[in-house]
């Protein structure tokens, strides 16, 4: 049986303030392999203009010797509003791709109403992500309707989402060729809500980018307990035919590969 999780192109290194000091681009590599994956990707948070630069230095610090493992270099990016992002195109042409979070509602540069409840934030998720996806900057929607920092659990947020909204988000992704992410720590966490989630969004045709958000090495190829296995996720009926890969990218470039 062809392996599930093959790739990761969600994963950070030090340089982003939630990474650990051990996840150096070195670190990352060698854990990749570990994992067995052909490609990863480091995409650290782009969230402010001084974290701009953080793409190029990682790329700087890749091993002389990448052992035939494919690296990406991108960022994750964030949508404040519908018409206000983190980075712009002429930034987003320098990266390999482009990861968009639009659920990041504890930063203080998104819009949001005063009194935050399920719904309103369900509401306002939705509205980011239909931004983003048609943004033209995002490749992968970054963690759907997971929101760190909330008062609200991901079960509460995505039991007041509705059947066409999720549809509606779906469609909109796989017409604009944006993958949304799936991490398997949703499956692990609330199954129920996650079940619900991407069971609705596979009946679009939308991709999906598994990954892992790593934030230290042990967890890049979604390895570990807080993560659903590959045999959790086929029977969710996750399969390689529903899976993104980078060259579904329009502006596709080769990887650093040595």
């Amino acid at each position: 049986m062809e392996k599930l999780i093959q790739t990761d192109w969600h994963v950070h290194s030090a340089l982003s303030d939630c990474g650990s000091p051990e996840a150096t681009p070195e670190a990352i590599v060698a854990a990749a392999h570990q994992a067995g994956l052909r490609a990863i990707g480091i995409t650290d948070h782009v969230t402010l203009p001084r974290h701009r630069d953080r793409p190029a230095l990682t790329r700087k610090a890749l091993p002389a010797d990448l052992g035939g493992l494919q690296v990406y270099i991108g960022c994750e990016a964030d949508t404040f509003a519908p018409d206000r992002f983190s980075i712009d195109r002429e930034y987003a042409a320098t990266l390999d791709y482009v990861v968009m979070a639009a659920s990041h509602l504890y930063l203080p540069m998104v819009d949001k109403p005063a009194a935050m409840t399920p719904r309103t934030m369900a509401e306002l998720i939705v509205r980011l992500t239909r931004a983003a996806i048609g943004s033209g900057l995002a490749d992968i929607i970054a963690h759907p309707f997971g929101v760190p920092e909330s008062p609200f659990t991901f079960q509460e947020i995505v039991g007041e989402l509705k059947r066409d909204e999720v549809l509606s988000l779906g469609r909109a992704a796989a017409e604009a060729g944006v993958a949304i992410e799936l991490n398997p720590r949703y499956y692990r966490r609330a199954p129920d809500a996650a079940g619900w989630l991407f069971g609705c969004l596979m009946e679009t045709g939308v991709k999906f980018a598994l990954d892992s958000d790593a934030h230290h090495p042990s967890g890049v190829g979604c390895r570990g307990p807080i993560y659903a296995t590959e045999e959790e996720l086929r029977a969710e009926g996750i399969t390689p035919e529903l899976l993104w890969s980078i060259e579904d990218r329009a502006s596709y470039r080769p990887a650093t590969s040595l």
